[in-house]
């Protein structure tokens, strides 16, 4: 496992990260202990629980008695009701019970999601200050890639955003990370495997005559090279290449089985092989290509 520094906060956190929230192979608490275990003895030590996970915030408790907290990386998640109003009250009430369920002392940061951010009640904000004077949450940030994380951004008054990126991230998703950069913000990756790439391109045979061949070029320029890599799977290759942005402090995934995250955690360090780089951008090239065609 590799490390980075989180921001200025003194702290050097796993390349890859997990997110714990609700899954429905993961009923008990033990599931989630030893899953959190797993995570930890391949080298992450970089963690984020969802409000409302109650069964994973009991498990990543039961996980953090067996280590020294200091080492730990822990983050708590709110998430919003986009009809409803998020107060300092209902921020304290969920930080309290996240801190009594992980009996973690404290969280190194508390993350919104773009709903709790933009539900923000007036007083709200100046809470989020006083709670990190008070160290139950060292840091305060946002998760999104729309107009909520663009004006957490332009506030000045967030410590961490958290975006997507992979391989198929826009100019738009660039500019935010520079953006984000720009005002001293601590970044962190997520969804690095894009839904549209996870299905294997079907291969079109050409007909010459009374013969039917596979045109060998027919992959050239689209991301079929993502299933036809040996020794690497497409969300390896994906992940592998998020890792090489230099702007996130961590890249966070989600997996269930240990299993996976294991197989996961070793990508980081691993390098993509050869010509795969290369083949990433005349995708990308051709993609765009194809979407300026189109408009």
């Amino acid at each position: 496992m590799r490390y980075r520094p989180f921001g200025a906060t003194g702290k050097a956190v796993s390349a890859v990260s997990l997110l714990l929230r609700e899954a429905p192979n993961m009923a008990t608490p033990g599931q989630w202990r030893q899953l959190v275990f797993s995570a930890m003895e391949n080298g992450i030590n970089c963690f984020e629980v969802a409000a409302g996970a109650d069964v994973a915030a009991l498990g990543v408790g039961e996980a953090l008695r067996a280590v020294e907290r200091r080492l730990i990386f822990l983050a708590w998640r709110l998430r919003g009701d986009p009809n409803g109003v998020l107060t300092a009250e209902a921020i304290a009430a969920s930080v309290r019970d996240g801190l009594a369920k992980t009996a973690c002392g404290y969280f190194d940061l508390l993350m919104m999601d773009e709903a709790a951010f933009d539900t923000l009640a007036p007083g709200a904000l100046e809470y989020l200050t006083d709670l990190r004077g008070s160290g139950m949450c060292l840091q305060v940030g946002v998760v999104g890639d729309g107009p909520a994380a663009d004006a957490s951004i332009a506030s000045g008054a967030f410590d961490v955003l958290a975006t997507p990126f992979s391989l198929v991230s826009d100019w738009q998703a660039r500019r935010r990370i520079k953006d984000a950069s720009t005002a001293n913000m601590t970044l962190v990756a997520y969804d690095p495997f894009p839904n549209a790439l996870s299905r294997a391109p079907a291969t079109q045979p050409v007909r010459r005559g009374l013969f039917t061949k596979t045109e060998p070029l027919a992959g050239a320029g689209t991301y079929a090279f993502l299933h036809e890599t040996n020794g690497w799977t497409p969300e390896e290759i994906c992940l592998a290449f998020s890792l090489t942005e230099p702007a996130f402090a961590t890249m966070q995934i989600e997996a269930f089985r240990p299993d996976v995250v294991e197989r996961l955690a070793a990508v980081t360090d691993r390098d993509l092989p050869t010509g795969v780089a290369a083949q990433i951008e005349m995708a990308r090239f051709s993609t765009d290509l194809n979407e300026k065609r189109r408009a």
